[in-house]
């Protein structure tokens, strides 16, 4: 055992790196270094593959954000298309309620100018100094040409 004890003693001898030493002044062996580089390499290469997870999110990011700016481009073409064509659709709205106050204004002016005829016609009627003929087709109003035509000539 003393020679395994010897052999250890040898090993660690020669593991031992010259000039370095701990807080404590004990020499630091090649395996308590070896065994934090690779503890420092575990961290370094879990530092890498974050860096290339956030490298990789951040390429998506950037993907449905351009797909995004597209989309607002088109709704905001889109817009101002439907814009125009309800300002237009404004427009004709306009037009034809003013065309429709004017063609009320004439019915309203008609409609008087009829109630004026009507009320001629019945106070005619009520002297029996006017006689109402009502017509379908043109040949009828030849007919009552003639008839109205003799029944003047007849009254002189």
């Amino acid at each position: 055992m003393d020679q395994h004890k010897l052999r250890s003693a040898g090993v660690q001898e020669k593991l031992e790196i010259v000039g370095v030493e701990d807080e404590a002044g004990n020499p630091i062996s090649a395996l308590t270094i070896l065994s934090l580089l690779e503890r420092v390499a575990g961290i370094i290469d879990n530092v890498q593959s974050c860096q290339q997870r956030m490298e990789e999110r951040q390429l998506e990011l950037e993907n449905n954000i351009k797909t995004i700016q597209g989309d607002v481009l088109k709704l905001a073409k889109d817009h101002s298309d439907t814009s125009g064509t309800v300002e237009k659709l404004l427009q004709k709205t306009r037009k034809v309620s003013a065309n429709v106050k004017e063609v009320r204004t004439r019915v309203e002016k008609q409609n008087v100018r009829v109630k004026k005829v009507e009320t001629t016609q019945d106070e005619l009627l009520t002297r029996n100094k006017f006689r109402v003929v009502i017509y379908q087709v043109r040949r009828d109003a030849v007919k009552v040409c003639e008839a109205v035509s003799a029944w003047t000539e007849t009254r002189e």
